[in-house]
C-alpha cells in the first residue's frame, strides 16, 4: 500500500512540475510573440486536462474500494478505465498526431516522422487493447494485460528521458504520468485476472 501511495505521489509530482514548467514559459513569453504564448497556454490546458482525468480515475478507484462491490461491478469499472485508455489512444495520441496539419505539429515540437509513427502505433494499440475490453474471459486477454503494463511503462520512461535530454517536447512529456498510471492499471489487472 505504501508503494502505491508513493507511486501516486510520483504521478502528482510529474503533473504539477509539468504545469509549473508550462506556466513559467507562458508568463515569461512576451506578448509580441503571441503564437508561442498561445502554444504555452495550450500546453497548460493539455496538462491540466490529463491531470483532471487522472484525479477522476483515482477518485473512481477509491469509490470502488469503499463500496466493496461485487466482481461484476469491478469488471464494469475495469471496462470504464480501459475505455478511457482506448479513447486516449484513438484521439489525442493517435488520430490527432496523424491528421494534424504540419504547421501545428511544428509549433508543438512534434514535427519528426517518429511522432507520426507513434500516432499509428497508438491506433494499433487501441485495436490490441480492445480485445480484453470485449473478450475479458479469453486467456489471450491476460497476456495483453501483461503487454499493456510493459508497453505503457516503457513508453512513459522513454518519453520522460527524451524530454530530459531535450529530444521530446512538453506536449509529449505531459502524457507520461497518465502512461505510468495505465501501466500500473494493467499490472494490477494481471494480479486480479485469475480471480
Amino acid at each position: 500500500m505504501k508503494l502505491k501511495k508513493r507511486f501516486y505521489f510520483f504521478i502528482h509530482l510529474f503533473f504539477v512540475s509539468g504545469l509549473l514548467y508550462a506556466f513559467y514559459y507562458f508568463i515569461t513569453t512576451p506578448k509580441s510573440n503571441m503564437f508561442n504564448r498561445r502554444l504555452w497556454a495550450y500546453e497548460n490546458w493539455i496538462i491540466l486536462s490529463f491531470y483532471s482525468l487522472f484525479l477522476y480515475l483515482t477518485l473512481a478507484e477509491k469509490e470502488i474500494k469503499l463500496k466493496r462491490l461485487r466482481l461484476k461491478t469491478k469488471l464494469q469499472h475495469f471496462k470504464t478505465i480501459l475505455g478511457l485508455n482506448l479513447l486516449l489512444l484513438i484521439f489525442p495520441w493517435g488520430l490527432a498526431i496523424l491528421l494534424a496539419p504540419q504547421f501545428i505539429l511544428n509549433g508543438l515540437g512534434l514535427s519528426s516522422v517518429y511522432w507520426r509513427i507513434l500516432g499509428a502505433g497508438s491506433l494499433l494499440g487501441a485495436l490490441i487493447y480492445y480485445f480484453p475490453y470485449r473478450f475479458y474471459r479469453h486467456r489471450l486477454s491476460y497476456y495483453i494485460l501483461i503487454f499493456g503494463a510493459l508497453d505503457n511503462f516503457l513508453a512513459a520512461t522513454i518519453v520522460a528521458f527524451m524530454f530530459i535530454f531535450k529530444q521530446a517536447p512538453l506536449t509529449a512529456f505531459s502524457a507520461t504520468p497518465l502512461l505510468y498510471y495505465f501501466a500500473y492499471f494493467f499490472y494490477r489487472q494481471t494480479k486480479h485476472y485469475p480471480h
